[in-house]
């Protein structure tokens, strides 16, 4: 997990994924790209809780790609399996991870999908550990395209590369709250052209396609949900 200030965020992250995580054995591996003091702060107390087993307090923000590189190689050598997971989720049920492992195949299995080319998200990226250390993200792409250029690598060489569209009943992925700090990243603009290179015609599978073949539709909250929602967020 990489963090960058949304002290809120991340504690509810950290808090709901030690709370709802069943029948899986982890460590939970923090990088932290130079957050402010009060998020720092809560870094610090939930590793005396024993929330973090292993964290690291960067002078500097590395973001996406070096983050999650840099997390990797202080996982256990006898990882079988790492998860990328952002710092502003909300674990909501017990079997969100033993879920994915259950239907993962050598590979990436994840939970979000987005489309434009169609890939699988980097918020919730569940990779076997020797092939993501075999690979690494490629730091020339600093923010989100690292992943897209990951997953297709791996589609190339013939593994899967698979994902659920709609997660809900598993994680809420709330989204953006680490700030804009990433808009001044380095390769941040791709080409379709080069998109279209990196995938060959290969996709990835969808594992909550409708009968069509089409991304299911994400269930639209009521307004009681919403306003519940937003009152987690706030206490939270």
């Amino acid at each position: 997990m990489l963090t960058h200030n949304a002290p809120r965020y991340v504690e509810l992250s950290i808090r709901t994924l030690a709370r709802h995580t069943r029948n899986v054995n982890y460590e939970l591996v923090v990088v932290d790209n130079a957050s402010e003091q009060p998020t720092k702060n809560r870094l610090n107390q939930l590793r005396k809780e024993g929330f973090i087993q292993h964290l690291t307090l960067l002078g500097y923000n590395s973001l996406f790609a070096e983050g999650n590189n840099i997390a990797a190689r202080q996982a256990a050598e006898d990882s079988t399996h790492l998860l990328l997971l952002n710092s502003d989720v909300e674990i909501k049920d017990p079997n969100w991870l033993s879920n994915l492992l259950a239907v993962h195949k050598p590979g990436i299995t994840a939970y979000g999908v987005v489309e434009g080319p169609l890939r699988v998200d980097g918020y919730c990226l569940l990779v076997d550990a020797a092939l993501y250390r075999e690979h690494m993200l490629d730091e020339n792409h600093q923010f989100f395209w690292a992943v897209t250029k990951f997953q297709a690598a791996l589609l190339a060489q013939g593994y899967s590369v698979q994902g659920y569209a709609e997660h809900e009943r598993y994680l809420h992925h709330f989204g953006g709250k680490s700030g804009k700090d990433f808009q001044s990243a380095k390769g941040l603009v791709v080409t379709q052209a080069e998109l279209a290179e990196c995938f060959r015609g290969r996709t990835i599978h969808i594992l909550d396609a409708r009968s069509d073949g089409s991304l299911p539709r994400r269930p639209r909250k009521n307004v009681i949900d919403r306003g519940i929602a937003r009152l987690q967020q706030l206490f939270a």
